[in-house]
């Protein structure tokens, strides 16, 4: 009898022990339990690495190449799970080409990806504070500037430095890609495209002050990509 009593006793303050724990994990900024699942900061904390981001992003690709998609977390429990919060492993900075849409090209599903859409993949403040809300809120580690082939936005702009209307000022912003490859042997457009990417990723690598201190300190890292229209194949530059 007095080793039951004691054996339930210290059950008891095991029991209260791990109670008061989950009481102050609850209050805290950094940790909450939401349907069995640990959110950090209110998401999924299962933060991939950027070599395993970027291997999910090109593993789907190559299904997407081959027809062979998967439309993974693309359900009802997945759309109730993001309700919760969000957790994207990657930022892809994209074109508004209607025919480059990240989540189909990478073979993604609901709140996987955080997109940030402009024509020609450039990045203006509203971008940029749209990227730094990605990786310093919602801890995604990998960016990708993704660049495509037969872009209309940088193929304006390889035709002229002005455009009508807003239009203008996204032919202005592609124009040092323009002039940076206008003596290069091949296809002007197409290399406009390329050294648009990269243009647009060291802008992101450079931003202060929070992207450019992440980027040094090594908590996050910021790639171009190449997105072939025509074969749907993504090539890292």
């Amino acid at each position: 009898m007095v080793v039951n009593t004691k054996n339930k006793a210290i059950r008891k303050n095991t029991l209260y022990l791990v109670k008061k724990i989950l009481k102050i994990a609850s209050k805290s900024r950094n940790i909450a339990y939401l349907n069995k699942k640990l959110f950090w900061r209110g998401k999924m904390a299962d933060t991939l690495n950027v070599q395993q981001s970027l291997k999910k992003l090109l593993d789907g690709n190559k299904r997407c190449v081959v027809c062979k998609q998967q439309n993974p977390r693309q359900d009802a429990r997945r759309r109730k799970e993001v309700s919760k919060g969000q957790k994207p492993f990657a930022v892809i900075v994209g074109c508004s080409d209607s025919r480059i849409p990240p989540e189909l090209i990478f073979d993604q599903g609901l709140g996987d990806l955080f997109v940030v859409r402009l024509a020609g993949n450039i990045v203006d403040a509203l971008a940029l504070g749209s990227i730094e809300y990605a990786v310093e809120h919602l801890d995604a580690k990998l960016v990708v500037v993704l660049g495509h082939g037969k872009c209309g936005a940088v193929t304006a702009a390889t035709q002229s430095p002005d455009a009508p209307g807003h239009v203008g000022a996204i032919v202005k912003a592609i124009q040092p890609a323009v002039k940076k490859v206008q003596k290069m042997p091949g296809d002007l457009v197409d290399n406009a495209i390329r050294a648009n990417a990269s243009l647009v990723v060291n802008k992101i690598k450079s931003s202060k002050p929070i992207l450019a201190e992440m980027v040094s300190k090594g908590e996050i890292e910021v790639i171009g990509a190449y997105y072939n229209i025509e074969t749907g194949a993504v090539e890292i530059l």
